[in-house]
């Protein structure tokens, strides 16, 4: 026989040959069909805003003569900032000072005569009040002189200064601007429909994409009972310690919530899911045998997809090797994924 003639030969025969033999099953790996209660994760666009910040005013006026600190550097409570003069008012202090010191001596006068009845007791009355007048006029004047040296009011960083040496400062005027961030707030505003979804003391994960790393950890502090109208959002602020100063005040942050759902769903692993033309289907593997179950899928969580359908907790749904099984297929299970 010729060798053309033996090709043609095999050629016929070897698609019936091959007919005859049965297909191997396919390898699959498989997830268990998990029920449990669903939880949703929220997250929400905010910026970072220190626990306290203070504008530092000047509660004596006068003018700034020295300048300790500048913007941008770091203060402890009580450090001096800037020191202002007031002559007027040191005058004032000094007048202050003899008057008292006059007003004792006159009243230790008035009190040995008192003793041989010399001096009334309604003068001597009169002499201890002006007396008191006097250490209460100083001890105000002493008050305002200490105020000229502005400090500040806890440890923290300046972040401006409104005011420069030479310039005159009022009472009450603004002389910089304190903030702390060894603790921050991240402010983020929540769609109204899942605002009753939480709670004070909710656990929050802050994200700033600027730092990158792992989220850090806070607690939701308060609810706005007011919301904003033209976006139907409510401020949610979640606290959370920064003892490094990394996070810093208006610094872009997300805030990752975590909310448990009412129910119980039947969840399966997203890779166990495949788009076919007439919608998703989950492959389960029975009995060596791939079955079909048409489901409808909802909310995700890490990794996992809720799902609607003809499936029931603890059966094994294909995760791979499942792109193109048909229904009734064999399949010989290699791995149990966890």
């Amino acid at each position: 026989m010729s060798p053309a003639l033996l090709l043609l030969l095999l050629l016929i025969l070897l698609p019936g040959a091959l007919a005859g033999q049965e297909r191997p099953p396919t390898p699959v790996i498989v997830a268990e069909v998990l029920e449990q209660p669903l939880v949703e994760d929220l997250s929400f666009v905010g910026r970072i805003l220190p626990v306290r910040s203070s504008r530092v005013a000047a509660e004596t006026e006068g003018k700034v003569v020295q300048r300790f600190k500048d913007a941008g550097q770091t203060v402890g409570a009580g450090d001096p900032l800037f020191a202002l003069a007031n002559d007027p008012l040191q005058a004032a202090l000094d007048e202050a000072e003899a008057d008292l010191a006059l007003r004792r001596f006159i009243h230790d006068g008035s009190r040995r005569l008192r003793a041989t009845e010399s001096v009334s007791e309604q003068d001597l009355r009169v002499e201890a009040f002006e007396l008191a007048r006097a250490e209460a006029r100083l001890s105000g004047l002493k008050a305002q002189v200490e105020n000229l040296l502005v400090r500040a009011p806890f440890s923290g960083h300046i972040v401006r200064t409104a005011t420069e040496v030479g310039e005159w400062v009022g009472r009450g005027g603004e002389i910089a601007q304190v903030i702390a961030i060894d603790t921050v707030r991240a402010i983020v505003e929540v769609p109204e429909h899942h605002v009753p979804q939480l709670a004070l003391g909710d656990s929050g994960a802050i994200f700033v994409d600027a730092l990158g790393g792992d989220p850090v950890h806070g607690l939701v502090t308060a609810i706005s009972a007011e919301g904003y109208p033209s976006s139907r959002t409510f401020p949610v602020v979640v606290e959370a310690a920064n003892p490094d100063g990394r996070m810093r005040s208006n610094m872009s942050a997300r805030v990752r919530f975590r909310i448990a759902q009412g129910k119980v769903s039947l969840l399966v692993h997203k890779d166990a899911l495949v788009s076919g033309p007439r919608g998703q289907v989950v492959y389960l593997a029975r009995d060596g045998q791939a079955h079909g179950r048409p489901v409808e899928a909802g909310l995700a969580h890490q990794g996992y997809v809720a799902v609607t359908g003809d499936l029931a907790p603890g059966d094994l749904a294909v995760v791979r090797g499942n792109e193109r099984l048909r229904d009734g297929q064999a399949v010989r299970v290699i791995r149990r994924q966890p």
